[in-house]
C-alpha cells in the first residue's frame, strides 16, 4: 500500500465509521478504485482501530463516569443515563456484545472475500439504505423513551444488528442505530449506545487480526493512517449526533442508492 492509498482511505475511515453509510462498504469501493488488488485487511483494522480511540476521547467524560459508577464513586458533573446507571449499561452492554462476537466469529474467514465483490458490498448498500429511509419514518412518530428503560431483549437485538454489520456495506452505526430508533429509543441514546458499542466490537476484530497486523508491520503508512482515521473520527461522531437529533437519516439513505449504483457499475 502507497501513502496516497493509505492516505485516501483512512480519511474515508474517519468521515464514514460513524456515518450511517458504511466505512468497510467505502474501504470496499474506494480500495479498487485506487487499484488494491485484493483489500488489505490488517490496514482496515488499525484505522478502524484508530477510530475506537476517537469514540473513547469523545466520550471519555461518560466512560469514566461510568467506571466510577461501577466502582461506587460519585462523579460531579451532569453525565447521560448510562453513566447514572452504570450496572444497567454494563449488563445492556455485555448483552448486546454476545450476539455481535458470535455472528463474527461465523463470518470471519468470509470476510475479504465479501470485501473483494462489490455487487455484494452494492447489495448491502441498497440494504443499509432501506433501513435508514424505515428509521426516519419511525422517528417521525416522536415516541422516544431512555434506553436503560427497555428490557434486555432490545440489545440482544442491537447486537445481532451490528453483527451483521461486518458485511461491508451494512452500516455498523446505521444498523445499531435504527434498531434502536425502531423500537421507540431517544436519538441521543441510541447514537451513544451505538458508539460506546463499538468499542468491544473494534477491539475485539482487532485481537482477532492481530496476528496479521504484526506480520504486515507498523509501516509509516499505517501509522500516518491510523492518526488520520483518529482526528477525522472525532468530528464525525459530533457530526452524527447532530444528524441523528435532527431527523436527517434519509438524506443518507438517499446517497446509499447512489453508492450502491456505483458500486455495482465498478463490479
Amino acid at each position: 500500500m502507497n501513502w496516497v492509498q493509505a492516505f485516501v482511505l483512512s480519511l474515508i475511515q474517519g468521515i464514514t465509521e460513524f456515518l450511517p453509510v458504511s466505512s468497510s462498504g467505502h474501504l470496499a469501493l474506494f480500495g479498487k478504485v485506487l487499484g488494491l488488488k485484493k483489500p488489505d485487511i490488517a490496514f482496515d483494522i488499525v484505522i478502524h482501530l484508530a477510530t475506537l480511540f476517537a469514540v473513547l476521547i469523545y466520550y471519555r467524560k461518560d466512560i469514566i463516569g461510568i467506571i466510577s459508577g461501577i466502582f461506587g464513586k460519585k462523579q460531579d458533573g451532569r453525565f447521560s443515563d448510562f453513566a447514572e446507571r452504570p450496572y444497567r449499561f454494563l449488563l445492556f452492554g455485555i448483552v448486546a456484545t454476545i450476539p455481535t462476537a458470535i455472528i463474527g466469529l461465523l463470518l470471519k474467514d468470509k470476510v475479504e472475500a465479501f470485501h473483494s465483490n462489490l455487487h455484494i458490498v452494492g447489495t448491502c448498500f441498497l440494504i443499509t439504505a432501506v433501513f435508514l429511509f424505515i428509521a426516519w419514518k419511525i422517528q417521525q412518530k416522536g415516541k422516544e423513551d431512555k434506553l436503560l428503560n427497555f428490557p434486555l431483549w432490545l440489545p440482544f437485538i442491537i447486537g445481532i444488528a451490528q453483527g451483521i454489520a461486518v458485511m461491508p456495506g451494512i452500516s455498523r452505526s446505521g444498523a445499531t442505530i435504527t434498531a434502536a430508533l425502531l423500537f421507540g429509543v431517544c436519538a441521543e441514546d441510541s447514537a451513544e449506545f451505538s458508539f460506546l458499542l463499538s468499542i468491544p466490537a473494534i477491539l475485539g476484530a482487532f485481537i482477532l487480526e492481530l496476528k496479521d497486523i504484526a506480520h504486515a508491520g507498523f509501516t509509516l503508512p499505517y501509522i500516518v493512517g491510523f492518526f488520520i482515521a483518529l482526528i477525522v473520527g472525532i468530528y464525525s461522531i459530533k457530526l452524527v449526533e447532530i444528524v441523528v437529533k435532527k431527523l436527517k437519516l434519509h438524506y443518507f439513505s438517499f446517497y446509499l442508492l447512489i453508492v450502491a449504483v456505483v458500486s455495482f457499475l465498478i463490479g
